[in-house]
Parts: C-alpha cells; structure tokens; sequence
C-alpha cells in the first residue's frame, strides 16, 4: 500500500495565525501610546476633558483610526497609574481638600439634590481642576437668589450637557444648561442646573456615551470618609 504524504501545514497555519494577530497587537500598542500620552496631559498640562486629551494625544501620535482610540476606562487606568508613580503623597491630599471643598457647597446647595461629577469625583483632578455639581430646580433664578444671600458673587455660562434620546435614530442629543459658577478660595465651582422637567433625562459621559457617573452628598461624605 502506497501511502501519499501531505504536506505540513502547520508552518503555513501558524504564519496566517501571526499574520491575524499581528494587527490586533499593533492596535493594542498604539491604544496603550494613546491612553498613556492623555494620562500625561491630564496629569501634567491641566486637561479635565477625558474626550479632549484623548483627540490631542492621537493628534500629537499622529494616529487617526477612531477604532484605535483608547476609552475611558483605560485612559483613567493610566491616569492613576501616572499619578501612583509621579505624585502619590501629594494628589491624595490634593483630592482629599477638592472633594472636601466639593462637600461643602454640596450642603450649601443640599436642597437642590446635588450630585458631584467630573474629575474631582473620579479621582483623576489636578489642582487647577473644576468642582462640577448637577443641581436639580425649578428655575434657575432659584440657585441665584441663594448664592446672592450668601453674598456669594457668581457668573452665568452656558454648560453643554449630553443625553440620551429613546426612540430615536440619533442615540443622544445635545443640550446646553445654566450653569453658576464660583469661587471658594482658588477652587472654581459649577453649579450646572437641571429643570425639573429633565428629571428623568440621563446625562452622557461624550466620551463612552455611557450613563454619567454621579455622587450623592451623603456618598461624598463616605468616600471621604473611607479614602479621603
């Protein structure tokens, strides 16, 4: 009997194998270079904006492939991993005094149903970081007759929010809101103001499209309490 051989295709299986993954790792390091260069210039250059340090680091890297942009999750990684190695010590203490500071003009406003967001709650803020509050009233007149009762000077700006859009081709949509801002100290201080009939919209984190992540008072007073 006359046994035909076949040739090895192991070697051939295993060069289109490397040829498949190859792509793959390549993304996975320019995702890495992408995440690391927004780390550094939250970090080190005063960028508060996930989505903004994330464009100006692809742009510096030259890399234009959205589908190599790094999200934010792996951005905030870097971010703390930055700060670990460069400022340990000193941005704990730094975050610590914000979400304190944050605390208190959370009780000033308590009756507006704050909730801290941004940078200062995620843990990533610098010391030129903005506190940022949601507030939940009827009017905006509402937070300026307190803030003027407290002798409190304050400026008016438009502050440009996301939320979703159920049943809508077009998953989110734009709005800009009232937003006070003032200060403690040094410390700038948003009151971004939600009417009452935006109750039940859910703002959007533009950088994931995801739900924004949001702190009650009572929650900031536990995160102080168990990690300063």
């Amino acid at each position: 009997m006359k046994y035909i051989s076949t040739p090895d295709n192991s070697s051939h299986s295993k060069a289109v194998s490397k040829k498949i993954r190859s792509p793959q790792k390549k993304r996975y390091k320019l995702r890495q270079q992408i995440a690391v260069e927004a780390a550094r210039l939250m970090s080190e250059e005063g960028i508060d904006n996930i989505h903004n340090a994330r464009k100006k680091a692809a742009h510096w890297l030259g890399i234009h492939d959205e589908h190599t942009l790094p999200d934010d999750d792996e951005i905030l990684f870097q971010v703390k991993t930055h700060q670990s190695l460069y400022q340990s010590s000193s941005h704990k203490q730094l975050l610590a005094n914000l979400r304190k500071t944050a605390l208190n003009a959370m009780q000033l406003v308590s009756a507006f149903k704050p909730k801290l967001i941004g940078a200062v709650l995620l843990g990533y803020a610098h010391e030129h970081s903005s506190i940022d509050i949601l507030i939940m009233a009827d009017t905006p007149e509402e937070l300026a007759v307190l803030l003027i009762a407290h002798n409190i000077p304050y400026q008016l700006r438009d502050w440009k929010l996301f939320f979703s859009k159920p049943g809508s081709k077009s998953k989110h949509h734009e709005q800009s809101v009232p937003a006070y801002q003032f200060y403690a100290g040094d410390q700038l201080i948003n009151l971004i103001v939600l009417s009452e009939n935006q109750r039940n919209m859910v703002p959007l984190d533009p950088g994931n499209w995801q739900t924004i992540q949001k702190a009650s008072l009572t929650q900031v007073e536990a995160l102080l309490k168990n990690n300063g």
